[in-house]
């Protein structure tokens, strides 16, 4: 009897072994290039890894994989399969092994890598609406930030100036209202020592993202603190020292998008603190009262991932989202509206014939001028604000396009390749064209499914809305009182520089009152 269990446990070993190799030869795996030895092919991607990235699809196809230090990217340039991808829960992780690591207690919750994600992204569209998120109360907040930036860019009239440094401060300060309840005054020379802080922030951090790659040598520099991580922690400890110091302001703004980065600004103890012992259940203030409350009635669900940490981290996204993006498209639009007279002109003319001249714009406006949409979604299109998508990161074995994407994947779409495919937007796809966007008879503003400024599916950006309204206020606001030109002798340089986005460099511009 023993003889014949023991034959029966042998035979049923063998077919389940046998099935599990049939199983596993069965499976389609990426093609993709091959790279070095222990750095794989990092050091071909050039520095517009987008365009190589693209250039790798045409040999391999639109899903391929490549080796990224010790890890193997799932690289993805087709529309069709992004949008399939990116409507399954399998693809819905974010890779744990990031930039500028998460808390320790956000990363325990599972709130941005996992499932657990689905709750923070609910409350935090429930709260941010119910605070008018989206709606005329939101439109009244940008209104006070853009007449402020428009008297500080009348005293720059008749003389080139850097637009893009007092935009910045302008931009962020929308989402300051909105998450923290105040903003920050231009003049206070505690923000222009702390812009300074953030632009060697910012510079730093886009040198420092191979170390997702390379998880050993991180931990190897991180001991010692070398490197520009080192450096880069150097400067953290400042602004959270300033944060301390500070009497007006313990919160800092740091306008950097995420793609591959995760710090945004730094809130400290205090603020949180502050908010906590002001705060009032029957008048919120702001996202940061709504979400205390959140966590002060989950504090005794073991489950609950609503954590001081959390709401640190996850305000990092809305600056994120609401300021480097909306600050890169203003800035690019201004300057193809400097160097293309006759964009700016058909603006100019809708702007005259909706707003007027007077009349602060609304939101509601967009309806009447469709060329002034086209043109600002074509900017999206054509320089590609975020040309490669957040990381997602497989949560299980799955599969796409035919092939098997193991569990634990780092997955990346990129976006550039769906704004530079010819097949979906013709063979001029490189050149700057509202047109592309307009209905045959010009009268309505036509966005195709494949424009994907804001990413597409589950995870697209939540603050896709507010970002849109702001980017129409501060063109059109701007358009409506002056004429933009390029100063005398100069030409705009439209090459792009990947850091957190795809930015232009900061480049002189003149002004002319309109009326």
């Amino acid at each position: 009897m023993e003889f014949t269990t023991l034959i029966i446990l042998t035979f049923f070993i063998i077919l389940v072994s046998v099935w599990f190799a049939l199983r596993k030869n069965s499976r389609k795996y990426l093609p993709g290039p091959i790279g070095l030895p222990i750095v794989g092919y990092i050091p071909f991607l050039t520095k517009k890894p987008y365009v190589k990235l693209t250039e790798l699809s045409k040999i391999y196809g639109p899903v391929y994989s490549v080796r990224m230090g010790s890890r193997n990217v799932v690289v993805i340039t087709d529309f069709e399969i992004v949008k399939e991808a990116f409507s399954k829960d399998a693809f819905m992780g974010r890779p744990p092994e990031l930039p500028f690591e998460l808390s320790e207690e956000t990363i325990k919750t599972g709130a941005f890598n996992d499932m657990p994600w689905k709750e923070q992204r609910r409350f935090s569209l429930h709260k941010l609406r119910d605070l008018g998120f989206g709606k005329t109360k939101m439109e009244e907040h940008i209104k006070k930030e853009i007449l402020e930036l428009i008297d500080r860019m009348s005293e720059q009239v008749g003389k080139p100036f850097k637009f893009s440094y007092i935009l910045a401060p302008s931009v962020s300060n929308n989402i300051a209202s909105l998450v923290f309840g105040r903003r920050m005054k231009y003049n206070d020379p505690e923000r222009q020592k702390l812009d300074q802080t953030i632009r060697e922030i910012g510079r730093l951090a886009g040198s420092i993202s191979w170390n997702m790659y390379f998880p050993y040598l991180k931990k190897f520099m991180d001991f010692f603190n070398i490197g520009s991580k080192g450096r880069l922690t150097k400067m953290l400890r400042k602004l959270k020292e300033y944060c301390r110091e500070s009497k007006a302001h313990k919160f800092i703004l740091v306008e950097l998008k995420f793609y591959l980065i995760r710090l945004n600004f730094a809130v400290s103890e205090k603020e949180i603190e502050k908010h906590e012992s002001t705060l009032d259940p029957n008048n919120i203030r702001d996202f940061m009262d709504g979400y205390i409350m959140e966590i002060n009635k989950k504090i005794n669900d073991p489950n609950t991932t609503f954590k001081k940490e959390v709401l640190t981290d996850l305000s990092r996204l809305f600056f994120g989202a609401g300021s480097e993006t909306v600050r890169v498209t203003v800035d690019w639009m201004l300057l193809t509206c400097a160097s293309r007279p006759e964009v700016q002109k058909l603006i100019h003319v809708e702007i005259d014939e909706t707003v007027g001249h007077d009349r602060f714009p609304t939101w509601q406006d967009r309806l009447s001028m469709p060329y002034t949409e086209a043109a600002l979604a074509e900017i999206m299109r054509w320089k590609t604000i975020v040309p490669l998508n957040v990381l997602r990161y497989t949560l299980q074995d799955t599969e796409l396009n035919g092939y098997f994407i193991p569990k634990h994947s780092q997955v990346l779409a990129v976006l550039w390749a769906i704004d530079n495919d010819v097949q979906l937007w013709g063979e001029d796809v490189h050149e700057y064209k509202p047109e592309r966007f307009l209905s045959e008879d010009g009268q309505k503003c036509v966005k195709p499914e494949y424009a994907i400024p804001f990413s597409v599916g589950k995870r697209s950006c939540p603050g896709k809305t507010l970002a849109e309204i702001e980017i129409f206020l501060y063109i059109v606001t701007i358009l409506q009182k002056f004429l933009i030109s390029v100063p005398p002798g100069k030409e705009i340089n439209f090459e792009a520089n990947l850091g957190s986005t795809l930015q232009p460099e900061r480049q002189q511009l003149c002004l002319k009152l309109r009326h």
